[in-house]
């Protein structure tokens, strides 16, 4: 049977997805939780050929079997050529003492349940990252499980065990590697001489071809048809997303100026974009502030700002759309995030998460780095003195999109890269004194580098009083959950470099030794990096007050069946703030959080004419020069 793995534009109209009238969906997003009316906010996507909305039904149980019912219709967010509908239904749920589950459906579905906790009950959580392949051999997608998912079966049997509310996408949730070897890409990649690509203007089918291969990529990763498993985790457990590169392009943000600000990127991008936004947050760039999200230096910027529950808090920092090779970030995107962290998170919340899909914490690749930057022809087996694999298979990868060598890229993209080391810093130091004011521990879930590990950051007098030290962050590194492993000779060498390195005075950062044995329990040489596929599952010990963190690693290739690698972080008591999270029930830290909302409303209400980072004025937004300059570089956006 043919898998539908690298099916191209020209033939996705052979999976017969066009004549069904669902294509995707349902899609679940979590959005967060109003503490003051006890109301849980979250949204269903479908995509669909109808043309007037179904209704969705909706039931909710309790643990004392009690139901309640009601109808909620979907707005129109979008529409792909006239064909298919992107609708839109806001889901506002109460919350109870007690956990609850939902039932929903609709006559273009039948029905499917997602699980609410209570209302004083922190979530439990599953970050993953690298949720497809890249462009390899058909042959090794077959060998790691592709139509199986074997790791996504794996989330799905310990989530009818144990329920998980909530997915964390830590980005690169589906691939566009495939499109640079598209039919309609073809003069592009056809002309050899690098400054007539950049100056290249993008013929109609070029421009087509764009908007229908995302659309279409979209349907074919999220969709029932040619992802089952996938699809079900979607319509099953609400997703928080946040993207990466791949969900753009390989490397995307991370490339020249010139290469970025050309017709091809502009419009490639531009596509990227509507259907990012569309598939993964159920919104357009125009109302993401509405939808949940906060605004950046730029539109297509935003960042998530949300709580798990009371006791956990989450940023998502968009760190691709306003990306250059010298900023992940704007500095303004930085002055939003911690304003908005001191407005929106829980006074009760004693964790907080960092999502920023390149993990902050992980070994040094500035070794590579600098001779990369220097000649295309470099070899790398030379310097890290290895021959054989590990050079045939980095220094003779280059990149599709600009020639240059694929590591390098990887390299700029990293927090600890030579143009970013600064901005990683004074992030970091943002952070710890954040963790300092409100005495909450921070933690970083990362992906994007095909393995798995834990790093951390720590006082170095502090190293037997971790409850007490607000410098501790623990780094999880946890990808892929489909995507398959780096050569093991580059492991060996990150490994070999990951020693101890100051960050500041007394703070130290490094990496942890916590795989002393592999899955299939063999005893192993690199404990701080494992190259196997794998996943995270998280929740928080309320007798304790721990975070705990479960790094669930493939045991065989391309077979369901995982086995667990426990990092526990421990809660932060730290001054006056410490003392109060100590002392005081989750209720009246609850109850002090929600008049503090109360009045922060009443000041925004008094002064209107300067409305929040996060809610742009909607006159303004619809003038904005670069979300016009987007989307004159887009077909199809939706028109009331």
């Amino acid at each position: 049977m043919q898998s539908y793995g690298d099916v191209p534009v020209q033939q996705f109209n052979s999976l017969n997805l066009n004549p069904e009238r669902v294509v995707c969906g349902p899609l679940l997003r979590y959005i967060g939780i109003d503490y003051g009316t006890r109301t849980y906010r979250g949204s269903c996507l479908l995509v669909s050929s109808d043309h007037i909305a179904p209704q969705l039904h909706v039931q909710l149980r309790n643990e004392q079997n009690e139901t309640r019912a009601f109808s909620i219709p979907g707005e129109k967010l979008d529409s792909f050529r006239g064909q298919y509908h992107f609708w839109r239904y806001e889901l506002r749920l109460p919350l109870e003492p007690t956990r609850q589950v939902v039932t929903y459906q609709s006559e273009a579905f039948g029905p499917q349940e997602f699980h609410l906790p209570a209302y004083n009950e922190s979530m439990k959580f599953m970050f993953y990252s690298c949720s497809g392949f890249s462009d390899i051999p058909q042959e090794t997608k077959d060998k790691f499980g592709e139509k199986e998912a074997p790791l996504w079966q794996d989330v799905l049997d310990r989530h009818k065990v144990a329920p998980f509310h909530v997915l964390l996408g830590g980005g690169d949730q589906l691939y566009q590697d495939k499109l640079i070897k598209e039919d309609f890409m073809k003069p592009w990649t056809d002309e050899k001489d690098p400054k007539k690509r950049l100056a290249m203007t993008l013929s109609t089918e070029m421009r087509e071809g764009l908007e229908h291969f995302f659309f279409w990529n979209y349907v074919q990763c999220f969709g029932p048809k040619g992802s089952p498993v996938v699809a079900k985790a979607y319509a099953t457990i609400p997703s928080v997303n946040m993207w990466d590169d791949h969900d753009i392009i390989d490397g995307y943000g991370s490339y020249p100026a010139e290469m970025q600000e050309s017709n091809c990127f502009q419009v490639l991008f531009a596509n990227a974009c509507r259907f990012y936004y569309l598939f993964q947050h159920h919104t357009t760039i125009e109302l993401a502030p509405y939808h949940g999200m906060i605004r950046g230096s730029l539109p297509t910027c935003n960042h998530i700002i949300t709580s798990l529950g009371p006791d956990i808090g989450l940023l998502a920092l968009d760190c691709r759309g306003e990306r250059t090779k010298y900023d992940v970030c704007r500095p303004k995107s930085y002055e939003i995030v911690s304003a908005e962290l001191r407005r929106a998170i829980p006074t009760s919340a004693k964790h907080l998460l960092i999502v920023t899909g390149v993990p902050l914490i992980y070994p040094r690749l500035s070794l590579f780095e600098s001779a990369m930057e220097g000649a295309a022809t470099f070899n790398l087996a030379t310097i890290a003195g290895k021959t054989g694999a590990l050079g045939s298979v980095i220094s003779g990868s280059l990149n599709k999109w600009n020639g240059d060598p694929e590591l390098l890229d990887d390299m700029n993209d990293h927090w600890t890269a030579g143009s970013h080391e600064l901005e990683r810093k004074k992030f970091i130091e943002q952070l710890q004194q954040f963790a300092r004011e409100r005495s909450v521990r921070v933690s970083f879930l990362g992906g994007d580098v095909h393995c798995c590990g834990a790093g951390r950051l720590y006082s170095k007098d502090m190293k037997d009083k971790e409850e007490g030290d607000p410098f501790l962050m623990v780094q999880i590194i946890s990808s892929a959950i489909i995507n398959v492993p780096p050569p093991q000779a580059l492991l060996t060498i990150l490994n070999q470099n990951s020693s101890y390195i100051t960050f500041n005075g007394n703070v130290e950062e490094k990496m942890y030794n916590i795989f002393k044995k592999s899955p299939n329990g063999n005893t192993r040489q690199n404990k701080k990096l494992m190259g196997m596929r794998n996943y995270c599952a998280g929740y928080y010990d309320d007798k304790n007050g721990k975070m705990n963190f479960w790094i669930q690693a493939e045991k065989v290739v391309g077979q369901k069946g995982t086995m667990g690698y426990l990092i526990d972080v421990p809660k932060l008591i730290f001054g006056e703030s410490g003392h109060k999270l100590a002392t005081a029930s989750t209720e009246q830290l609850l109850q002090e959080f929600v008049e503090m909302q109360r009045r922060y409303g009443q000041q925004q209400q008094h002064h209107h004419h300067r409305p929040h980072h996060g809610i742009p004025d909607p006159q303004g937004q619809q003038h904005h020069p670069h979300l016009q300059h987007l989307q004159h570089h887009v077909g199809g956006f939706f028109k009331q």
